[in-house]
């Protein structure tokens, strides 16, 4: 199960005023953050699976490579660049 933590905790690493402008932005909505540091490079999935794919392509990094560096599997790396 996945842990759940409060408004107030987090208010306890980020700051009242940080967790304030969550709450303004965000309030009554779920949110998952994920454990993965690449998280925070892209907006979306979109936006991470073109960045593995110019990788690939465009800078001759081999799938190992490129799994490595963004933390996910060489199965899942070989999908996304072999999509089109």
């Amino acid at each position: 199960m996945a842990k759940s933590v409060t408004v107030y905790e987090v208010s306890q690493v980020i700051g009242k005023d940080m967790a304030q402008k969550l709450i303004e932005e965000y309030g009554g909505m779920s949110c998952y953050l994920s454990t993965d540091p690449m998280a925070l490079e892209f907006p979306g999935k979109p936006e991470k699976n073109e960045y593995i794919k110019n990788l690939f392509f465009n800078s001759g990094k081999s799938v190992n490579e490129i799994a490595e560096k963004v933390g996910m599997s060489i199965d899942h790396i070989r999908k996304i660049v072999n999509e089109r």
